[in-house]
């Protein structure tokens, strides 16, 4: 089962008009509570902190997150743009490998989702933009949108991973769309051409 947890921040003093310092307990909470997606890294019974207890029925949840924020790096604007894994919003009620394979492409279809922002921003030439945040903004929301939708087909395919046969169609697929997207895996976006 998935749970989707949106965030969309764009961190820069001119943005958000916080320090660094009054922002630190709070990024390092976040980050004490989040995996970020790494190709040969995969998620573990112990990442799942949530308290699930099965009231929805299934026997795992996963939330993540695609996050997107500014960088500089040498002088110039830099988008990073992250697949999360959030450890507090995700649970397991089954100790099962194969549950937690389920809950992993969660993870993996987030992170695809994350590659096509990241192409979709890559591509675009924002010399002739005049308002580059709303027009990213509305990358990430087209990209939201259509992420949701893979979501809930995943889920609605494989009737939560209990249809086998079409599990393995998924992580087939999913896993073919990530190599095809390989040259969008890191998560730093120069959008400076």
């Amino acid at each position: 089962m998935k749970k989707w947890l949106i965030i969309s921040f764009f961190l820069g003093a001119s943005i958000i008009g916080f320090s660094q310092s009054d922002l630190s307990p709070t990024i390092k909470k976040f980050k004490d509570d989040t995996i970020v997606w790494k190709k040969d890294s995969l998620l573990s019974q112990n990442d799942f902190k949530g308290k699930g207890h099965g009231r929805s029925g299934a026997a795992g949840y996963t939330t993540s997150s695609i996050f997107i924020y500014t960088n500089e790096v040498n002088g110039q604007l830099v988008f990073e743009v992250q697949a999360l894994f959030i450890k507090s919003k995700s649970f397991l009620v089954e100790n099962s490998e194969y549950v937690l394979r389920h809950e992993q492409l969660h993870f993996d279809i987030t992170e695809l989702y994350a590659r096509k922002l990241r192409k979709m921003v890559s591509d675009k030439d924002f010399r002739k933009v005049s308002n580059m945040q709303s027009v990213i903004q509305n990358m990430y929301n087209k990209t939201i949108e259509e992420w949701q939708k893979d979501e809930q087909r995943y889920d609605d395919e494989t009737t939560h991973g209990i249809n086998a046969a079409r599990q393995k169609e998924w992580v087939d697929n999913i896993h073919a769309q990530l190599t095809a997207l390989n040259a969008y895996s890191s998560p730093e976006v120069n959008i400076v051409k």
